[in-house]
């Protein structure tokens, strides 16, 4: 039994587009306009993920259209947009949020689902305030602490968690809330141990929604974390290196995660700034353990690094062993389906080809110089200080969505050597 990750859907979907030489190919100008800076462009010949295809974006009569070429693509790709399953972007209500815009479109990213910054107490601000105000499109797993992370002691005390409230938080906010958030561990729970990842629960299931279910520090033991998680819940910081971690020396799980993977548990990367470790996660990886769902639980203290963003991520996943193509699925119908977008109308691509949704993005390797901002060049780091120089490296250039072309504000500056 593997960990998730696989590569279905995230190609084309058997649109009939052509196969392609593969080669280098200047960005050109198919009329459709340009994106971005120092270099940074939309308009010459893309490969599509999950697919041999070469296209061109041209503008159709519904809006932006993949059209199949013979010509030889460069290093652009064009996918599904990317979806960050755990993030924090309740911004101005927690100490540790971020707008959600910045680690959003701006970043490639077309969906973030903030992960427990509101709890009942606090969702209606989030759907009130920092919705409307964002591009961005946020989903929500309400904390079943009460107040969300105001502080970040969220349950450890009986009075900050409201059952009852909090089905009624859910039914308030359907369109808005994916399921229900536990951090279960011991600086969170103190002495109440087990008790908020069994109320969660209880809420979970009696409102039908999976449960986000953050694990690090013990108590509590991880065996007991797990044994209470069913088929849909997520495990985030699945790859975390603290003691009480879920894996062998080898990169197979222990018993616990074991059963609960064959209960059908996702594991979901939530980096962190504590909480992604390089060699727990190649082990993982080439155990046949990859990620389901690959998010970056970004906030305040970890935008400046080690996390930056999703794409930062990706790139270090594949720097563990994951293709690209599983990566992608990882950021895009993986985190969809935990989220219910995952409709036949929710589609990338519509029938005629036309784009519905998708992130543009560069696929950079040894041909091309570049700088990530505050970071020694080429060099990656996880939560415990470990580096790593990838030999590729994923960079958002611009989104597409309801047929609008928007550039990315990348961190790195890049130029590709002639």
């Amino acid at each position: 039994m593997t960990g998730g990750g696989g590569v279905s859907g995230s190609g084309t979907g058997g649109l009939g587009f052509g196969d392609a030489d593969a080669g280098d190919a200047g960005i050109g100008d198919s009329g459709v306009g340009r994106a971005g800076a120092d270099g940074y462009g939309v308009g010459g010949v893309l490969r599509v993920v999950g697919s041999s295809a070469a296209v061109r974006l041209v503008q159709g009569d519904s809006g932006l259209v993949l059209e199949p070429t013979q010509e030889r693509p460069g290093d652009l790709w064009i996918g599904p947009g990317w979806v960050d399953l755990h993030a924090h972007v309740y911004d101005g209500m927690t100490v540790i949020s971020v707008p959600a815009d910045r680690v959003g479109l701006d970043q490639g990213v077309h969906v973030v689902a903030d992960a427990g910054s509101a709890g009942e107490a606090t969702i209606d601000g989030l759907a009130r305030y920092v919705i409307p105000a964002a591009e961005t499109e946020v989903r929500a797993w309400v904390n079943i602490g009460s107040h969300g992370l105001v502080h970040l002691r969220e349950t450890a005390d009986p009075s900050f968690i409201n059952v009852d409230a909090t089905l009624a938080a859910i039914d308030r906010h359907r369109d808005l809330v994916c399921g229900v958030k536990v951090r279960s561990s011991g600086a969170v729970v103190g002495a109440m141990g087990l008790q908020p990842l069994q109320l969660g629960r209880l809420v979970a299931r009696q409102a039908d929604l999976p449960l986000l279910v953050h694990i690090g520090e013990v108590p509590p033991l991880i065996e007991d974390v797990l044994d209470l998680l069913d088929e849909g819940d997520v495990i985030t910081h699945c790859y975390h290196g603290k003691t009480g971690h879920p894996w062998r020396p080898d990169g197979t799980p222990v018993p616990a995660l074991a059963r609960a993977l064959d209960r059908g548990v996702l594991l979901d990367v939530g980096h962190g700034a504590a909480s992604f470790s390089f060699e727990v996660a190649e082990r993982a990886i080439a155990a046949g353990y990859p990620p389901h769902s690959i998010s970056t639980d970004i906030h305040v203290r970890n935008i400046g690094g080690p996390v930056h963003d999703l794409a930062t991520t990706i790139t270090k996943l594949m720097a563990c062993g994951l293709p690209l193509e599983n990566a992608i699925t990882a950021v895009t119908d993986a985190p969809r389906r935990v989220l219910r977008m995952d409709s036949p109308d929710a589609k990338w691509l519509a029938d005629d080809r036309t784009i519905r949704h998708a992130t543009v993005f560069r696929l950079v390797g040894e041909a091309t110089e570049f700088r990530l901002a505050g970071e020694t060049e080429r060099v990656y780091v996880d939560s415990r200080g470990t580096h790593r120089e990838p030999t590729h490296h994923v960079l958002p250039v611009a989104t597409i969505r309801e047929g609008r072309l928007r550039p990315t504000e990348p961190r790195h500056r890049s130029r590709t050597r002639t």
